[in-house]
């Protein structure tokens, strides 16, 4: 790898979702916590003497509470194992953790970060690929969408012990008896629930922001990256999700212009607009409003038969590329126990965390509970966020021009070019066709 190569990814600032939506959703339902039952992990690990295993992380402080009592059960199932944790802000641990592990420091053994760190994290290569420690069938008890979160160049290189921070379609409930189920329904319906004459709107959403444009694209066949992780912007996909979304603001005339996040979220609450497109994160917002709010997944786009696929992200454990033999061993045992099904049910009812797991998501805790139901049905739809360094160019990229198009200043077939064109300088600079060369196998 060249140097130059080495110090732009040290450098650049991996920006996933802008102002959008943080990593982890809050609080979304409150059932009751189940006890804790260490989960059954593979044969223990014979150390040949005490070992302590240190990790960093990022999370809030009632995250912290949590990851401790975690901790403390895996070390009475594993005595010889103790658990140390460092705390550190998101800035910090990205940087921290460089430079520790690429200038002669002291990293940890382990780093639990949301999962845009696989990108500089991979391509430095100062975290294991993970496909090389766990069997081929460990991975297949997690969403393939929440592992793609920490997959780069084919290899995963971290595992989550979350998954969610995506986009769904909430409703007021004395205003819309039945969500349709495509866009061409849903659209018809929208149009007889808005009177601009008196305020009142069909749907909002912000369009001050693209993370709100990624479902669309999904959804008429397109991504931002193509299976190399280049920009993959200025392509008919894109061009269409643009027109779909102008289109409800201009020619349906079925939302109001220039709505931000905040803006989109009163108008809702004021009982001003039947539907609002907003994520996870910002359901506890929407408690005790006089509005009763609905959950549904977003309609099937009409021309494709595609259901929208929004992004969604997650906390993932790394270990750290000098980690070996013994310890190396005892890492991969907590990775394993911090990640199981059992611990992720924690998360659940403990911090209203969103599981990878497969079997937590389909268990009778998100199934019976009617918030957490109809989350998870668009959760197994979405896609996770690309940890790619170049997702870094595109958001950018992204933003500058969707902000453009729903405003009416050019249009998506002028956006779609000028968006790949500013990303690909933005990948250039980076250092983007000497890219990134990381092990195989």
């Amino acid at each position: 790898m060249r140097l130059s190569k080495l110090l732009a990814i040290f450098f650049v600032t991996v920006v996933v979702l802008g102002a959008c939506a943080p990593a982890v959703p809050g609080p979304i339902s409150s059932p009751s916590p189940t006890p804790f039952v260490s989960p059954p992990l593979t044969p223990p690990v014979t150390p040949g003497g005490p070992i302590t295993l240190t990790y960093w992380e990022e999370d809030n402080d009632a995250a912290d509470v949590l990851l401790d009592e975690l901790a403390a059960a895996f070390t009475a199932a594993n005595p010889e194992i103790t658990i140390e944790r460092k705390h550190y802000s998101y800035n910090d641990l990205r940087n921290q953790f460089r430079a520790e592990s690429l200038f002669a420091g002291e990293p940890p053994d382990l780093v639990r970060a949301p999962g845009e760190f696989t990108g500089p994290f991979g391509e430095l290569q100062i975290v294991k690929a993970l496909d090389e420690i766990f069997a081929a069938e460990f991975f297949d008890g997690f969403l393939s969408g929440a592992l793609a979160g920490a997959t780069l160049r084919s290899r995963v290189w971290g595992l989550p012990d979350n998954y969610g921070g995506h986009l769904m379609l909430l409703y007021n409930k004395a205003l819309v008896a039945q969500v349709p189920l495509d866009t061409d329904a849903w659209i018809g319906q929208l149009k007889t629930l808005t009177d601009a004459t008196t305020g009142q709107y069909g749907l909002v959403f912000d369009t001050t922001e693209s993370y709100w444009l990624i479902p669309w694209l999904a959804g008429f066949g397109g991504w931002p990256l193509d299976v190399q992780d280049k920009p993959a912007l200025a392509t008919a996909e894109m061009v269409e999700a643009l027109w779909f979304l102008v289109d409800l603001e201009m020619e349906h005339r079925v939302m109001p212009e220039k709505v931000d996040y905040q803006m989109a979220f009163d108008l809702f609450s004021q009982g001003k607009a039947a539907y609002v497109i907003d994520g996870v994160w910002n359901l506890d917002r929407y408690e005790g409003l006089d509005v009763e709010v609905g959950i549904a997944s977003l309609p099937r786009v009409n021309k494709t038969r595609l259901l929208p696929g929004p992004m969604a992200t997650g906390r993932f454990w790394y270990i750290a590329d000098g980690v070996d033999g013994a310890r190396l061993d005892a890492a991969a045992r907590f990775v394993e126990f911090m990640t199981s099904a059992q611990t992720q049910e924690q998360w659940l009812t403990k911090m209203q965390r969103l599981p990878s797991s497969k079997e937590v998501l389909a268990g009778p805790v998100v199934v019976s509970d009617p918030v957490f139901a109809p989350v998870a049905e668009q959760l197994r739809l979405a896609r996770a966020v690309p940890p790619a360094l170049e997702m870094t160019c595109v958001w950018r990229s992204m933003d500058t021009y969707f902000v453009k198009v729903m405003a009416g200043e050019m249009t998506a077939d002028e956006a779609a070019p000028a968006m790949q064109e500013m990303a690909d300088a933005c990948v250039s600079e980076m250092g983007g066709d000497e890219a990134t060369p990381v092990a195989t196998p």
